[in-house]
């Protein structure tokens, strides 16, 4: 029988994270470790793993890292059935630089390595190929973030589609997901962007660092003012969140777990948060999946959950 559970698709790029496996400046560094990265590919991963249907939307290049992103998409049991392949361009990556803090964790500094690549040829006709449009017909949620439309002006066509198709009952997930190296020399263009993409979701997620660099606030109650459209609001700081559904708002404190890098927790976050609405959890019990998953990605240097 056809599985009639719920699906999440999560559209953006994947990426190559090259890890090295001492924390020291990168011109000392002799070893790295690869590994899956990319904010909707990591999302979708820690969707997958609490449970949820969950396939991806993208392209990768025709290369050994390409064929390495999809295989560890079907290891971690999502659908790669529309990521497509390109024979030209590559597959884009990023070399993550590890800094020691003085509380035992790990700074984290992404280093990118991606213009030109497969997925910045992410389109319309992407998400109209058989393969895509097939799953976006049957999702309950489709999740992708501020990062897509910075790749280029076919991805920013691309994410501009998913926004305007008919719903229904499906839900429009967006992570602000902020990266001022993508949008240099177009800050304000991309904050004006990424303000416009977040009235039209359905939930929206935001760090407070992201909301105040692009919001020019990081209050929850102010961005609750400037942005009453969502019906699910995320807030989110490194001492838990705030969340509302509508009038209703919850706090929620961070569980107290050992750090070692921050990087692709918050994807993890959002998965969590996704995976319990689509689950039918509460707001306080959704906030709280949230927490647990968004652990998991703490617990590492690598972005996206086991």
């Amino acid at each position: 029988m056809p599985d009639t559970s719920p699906l999440a698709v999560c559209v953006g790029e994947g990426l190559i994270s090259l890890v090295p496996v001492a924390a020291a400046p990168l011109e000392d560094c002799k070893t790295f470790r690869r590994s899956l990265a990319g904010a909707e590919w990591n999302t979708a991963i820690a969707l997958a793993s609490a449970g949820i249907r969950t396939a991806v939307v993208s392209r990768v290049g025709d290369d050994g890292f390409g064929r390495f992103l999809r295989s560890e998409l079907r290891d971690h049991g999502v659908d790669d059935s529309a990521v497509e392949v390109d024979p030209d361009a590559p597959t884009g990556l990023y070399v993550k630089e590890l800094s020691p803090l003085p509380d035992g964790s790990i700074d984290g500094t992404m280093h990118y390595y991606r213009k030109g690549s497969a997925a910045s040829a992410l389109s319309p006709g992407t998400l109209a190929s058989p393969a895509a449009s097939a799953l976006l017909d049957q999702a309950a949620l489709v999740h992708t973030s501020g990062i897509t439309p910075a790749l280029s002006a076919s991805a920013r066509a691309a994410q501009d589609a998913l926004f305007d198709a008919p719903r229904g009952e499906r839900l429009v997930s967006f992570d602000v997901n902020w990266r001022p190296a993508l949008w240099r020399g177009r800050e304000d263009e991309g904050k004006a962007l990424i303000a416009a993409y977040a009235r039209r979701s359905d939930v929206l997620f935001c760090t407070r660092p992201d909301a105040e660099a692009v919001f020019g606030t990081s209050d929850p109650d102010r961005l609750r003012e400037l942005f009453p459209e969502p019906r699910y609001l995320l807030a989110t700081h490194a001492r838990g969140a705030e969340a509302f559904d509508g009038s209703e708002r919850t706090h929620s404190d961070a569980l107290d777990v050992a750090v070692v890098e921050t990087i692709g927790a918050g994807d993890a976050f959002a998965a969590g948060f996704l995976a319990g609405i689509l689950t039918g959890l509460s707001l306080s019990g959704s906030l709280s999946r949230a927490h647990r998953i968004a652990t998991r990605a703490l617990a590492s240097t690598r972005d996206h959950v086991d």
